[in-house]
């Protein structure tokens, strides 16, 4: 059997575009002579489409295409599966729609639908024939790879996770010379096939690198990552098949993934938003100058445009130098990426407000001066008829969600999911391949001084008096930016309590603040752009209630309560006083053996001791060994009970007055 992974992409969505480019990869596989074509689990639909599943004429839609999809099929002589997500009675999840003469088959429906009658989960993968080669179809290798139905020959795998870069096993191709993956197909014996899907979907990023493991776990053929590919190949169980070079795997880094799925990532969000041209707002800081950088590489640079904004010039001299510096670094960076750059001048808005006065909640300058900087890059969006983009990053949506939301136009946010201080060694490796940052963005005082205004921002936030919020800020800025991005990671990302953030131990209080912060802009962070996930969590899927009123102050030094540990104490308690019972009811029965049989109370404690009943257990055993040796005896003898005096309960006449007695017991 010959397989074909078409590691393709297309819109959400269209069903008319996606018919199109399947249709160009069935006659593909059919001049490669591929028996089965496989596409992307995400294609159709995405992974979390939502409510949109379970809308009637989204699904008849869906299964127009696919009836259309099978008579291209058919007359191609080429079966396909096409995975989708359906709501079905256990929820949503996965189907896998087998395209075959002519007809569309809900391979994970029909399962369950034959197997009504016998308990199945609808989670167990789906298994159908191809050309003699039995296929089982898994979203989860992880799982089911140890549970599969007996005499598969090949496993079908469709990735549905996006790209984590702290997580290598996200990269598909790349997580193999880590050898977990192909230790298991080989100690499965069967052959394995990753349909890995590559560019954006929605928030979900996807970098290819499909790939086929015959059943001794040898990658045998590889499809490049960061780009659309048709890899075929065939499946013979038991035949040896050259294996590909260990030089030609990909090794994951950490960098190159990250900046090659952002880049996916921004140029299918934006050709779904149908816009030729995107526009970037150029403050000569490190993140407004990594996102043209961004966009360059993914859509060119005719396709980019850049907007400067000037103030007028700060009363202070270390504020004209800086703001000098900003204007010079924004102007190079345009002109190393060939952009065009428009230039704007705000007028001076100090004069209208009143919120730099002390004791006076009004505006303040830099919150009023970024809404004008806001409407300037709306402005210039309308007439350039190109989509803002929000150089906003993790840290941006922790610690200022208020101050990005008052003042933002744009739609999406491609460093959303990436902390400050991983922008840094980000623009390193950027660099490395062409130099077009100057070297005053590759240092970590361009981290420092956007870190600074990112926490001015926060702490202004947050509506305190003047001197606690110096207070605040201070403690703050004393700590490096590598610190407070830290902290946030191992709260947001990894779910870390206060007690156990990495910042806890040496300043305490700073740790409560950011997590004080992070919790009061829950609300603001809702009116963020979206962004792509690159992480292991986002704060997409970390959404707190918006009104809590709850902050962690951390335990105290207390150990940490848990229900679990309730529910272990309450369920001992009752299998204690169960036991007690038990012994009660034990005494009381002694009691009464005792009564009967004429037992002292130190001769019934002497039993209903361990050794006691040891030692009646033994005698139990010696008395039953002589009454069986008694009866063998009176057996060979010849002996009935009459000999004894135990006549039968017929014979009244000479029979002891026991003799029913023993008869019956």
């Amino acid at each position: 059997m010959r397989i074909a992974l078409a590691q393709i992409g297309a819109r959400l969505g269209d069903f008319d575009g996606i018919c199109s480019r399947v249709e160009q990869q069935v006659h593909l596989a059919q001049d490669a002579g591929a028996d089965l074509l496989c596409v992307p689990a995400p294609l159709m639909c995405g992974v979390t489409p939502g409510a949109l599943v379970d809308y009637p004429n989204y699904e008849h839609d869906l299964l127009r295409a696919l009836d259309r999809l099978a008579a291209i099929c058919d007359a191609a002589g080429v079966a396909c599966i096409v995975p989708a997500v359906l709501s079905l009675e256990v929820g949503q999840l996965f189907e896998a729609f087998l395209l075959r003469r002519g007809r569309v088959v809900p391979l994970r429906l029909t399962m369950i639908r034959h197997q009504e009658g016998v308990p199945v989960s609808p989670w167990s993968p789906p298994v159908f024939d191809v050309a003699g080669t039995r296929i089982a179809v898994t979203f989860d290798a992880q799982r089911d790879l140890a549970s599969l139905p007996g005499g598969c020959d090949l496993l079908l795998h469709f990735p549905v996770n996006g790209l984590d870069v702290t997580d290598c096993d996200s990269a598909a191709a790349a997580a193999l010379p880590t050898g977990q993956m192909t230790e298991r197909v080989a100690r499965a014996g069967i052959w394995m096939a990753c349909m890995a899907p590559v560019g954006g979907y929605d928030d979900a990023v996807y970098t290819g690198g499909s790939y086929v493991l015959d059943d001794g776990g040898r990658v045998v053929a590889l499809a490049p990552c960061f780009e659309e590919s048709l890899l075929v190949q065939d499946v013979v169980r038991g035949v040896p098949c050259e294996a590909v070079e260990d030089r030609k795997i990909p090794r994951f880094d950490r960098g190159t993934w990250m900046w090659n799925g952002l880049r996916l990532h921004l140029r299918d969000s934006v050709a779904a938003q149908c816009a030729g041209r995107v526009l970037v707002a150029l403050d000569g800081g490190l993140a407004s100058s990594l996102l043209a950088c961004l966009a360059v590489d993914a859509l060119g640079s005719r396709s980019v445009i850049a907007l400067h904004v000037e103030h007028d010039a700060a009363s202070d001299g270390t504020a004209q130098e800086l703001h000098a510096l900003r204007s010079r670094l924004a102007r190079e960076v345009a002109s190393r990426l060939h952009i065009r750059m428009v230039e704007r001048v705000a007028p001076d808005i100090r004069p209208l407000l009143d919120g730099d006065e002390p004791g006076n909640p009004g505006i303040s300058v830099p919150t009023a001066q970024a809404r004008v900087d806001a409407l300037m890059m709306e402005d210039v969006a309308q007439i350039e008829l190109a989509m803002p983009l929000s150089a906003l990053t993790k840290t941006d949506y922790a610690l200022r969600p208020r101050v990005g939301a008052r003042a933002n136009v744009a739609t999406l946010a491609p460093f959303g999911d990436v902390y400050l201080t991983s922008l840094e060694w980000l623009a390193r490796a950027r660099n490395r391949i062409s130099a077009v940052l100057p070297e005053e963005l590759l240092g970590l005082n361009a981290v420092a001084c956007d870190m600074a205004t990112v926490l001015r921002d926060a702490v202004c936030q947050l509506g305190a008096d003047g001197d606690i919020a110096d207070r605040a800020l201070s403690s703050l800025l004393a700590l490096d930016p590598s610190q407070i991005d830290g902290a946030l990671e191992a709260h947001v990302d990894r779910n870390a309590v206060l007690d156990d953030l990495p910042l806890f131990a040496t300043d305490p209080e700073s740790a409560a603040l950011i997590l004080m912060i992070v919790r009061s802009g829950e609300a603001s962070r809702r009116l963020l752009p979206s962004c792509p996930i690159v992480s292991s969590r986002s704060f997409v899927e970390r959404a707190w209630p918006s009104m809590l009123g709850w902050s962690d102050m951390g335990r105290h030094g207390q150990e940490r309560l848990r229900a679990a540990d309730l529910a272990d104490a309450e369920f001992h308690r009752l299998e204690k006083r169960g036991a007690a019972r038990a012994e009660r009811a034990r005494g009381e029965i002694m009691d009464m053996l005792a009564d009967l049989l004429g037992i002292t109370p130190e001769q019934r404690r002497e039993l209903m001791g361990e050794e006691g009943l040891e030692r009646m257990g033994e005698q139990l055993k010696d008395a039953e060994q002589s009454v069986r040796e008694a009866l063998g005896r009176m057996a060979s003898e010849g002996l009935g009970p009459e000999a004894f005096g135990l006549g039968s309960q017929d014979d009244d006449a000479g029979a002891s007055g026991r003799a029913g007695f023993f008869s019956l017991n």
